[in-house]
């Protein structure tokens, strides 16, 4: 599928009510919840984020987990990802509040799957 069908895909999805769709067609795939689907339809100077899986792997939250609410900098340790018995630290790199947490701890993320979302340079 090139890029022009996939974003025709997309929009007819949004068209209905779920939650979670994966459609497989040949040896494409796509995989999307209704909340990356919002994400991707906000303009893109909108003042929220996400703060994105930069691997596949495990995600972990840390110790004090980050929460909605939580003010995040760019040194902020938001989680690690756990890859090949390996701990990667998600460093926020943006300046905000966390508006929502997309993933819990323990669960299995992809590339580039939406994390937390951002208002951006919220600090209150």
């Amino acid at each position: 599928m090139n890029e022009k069908q996939i974003q025709t895909l997309i929009e007819q999805l949004a068209k209905f009510d779920f939650v979670h769709a994966k459609i497989k067609i040949d040896e494409f795939e796509l995989d999307l919840d209704r909340d990356q689907l919002a994400a991707q339809s906000q303009p893109e100077d909108a003042q929220i984020q996400t703060i994105n899986s930069p691997m596949i792997g495990i995600f972990h939250t840390n110790e004090h987990p980050i929460q909605v609410g939580s003010v995040i900098t760019p040194k902020t340790v938001v989680g690690q990802i756990e890859s090949m018995k390996l701990f990667n630290d998600i460093s926020a790199s943006m300046t905000g509040k966390v508006e929502a947490v997309l993933c819990e701890d323990g669960q299995a993320v992809d590339y580039a799957q939406p994390l937390f979302r951002v208002i951006l340079g919220a600090a209150e």
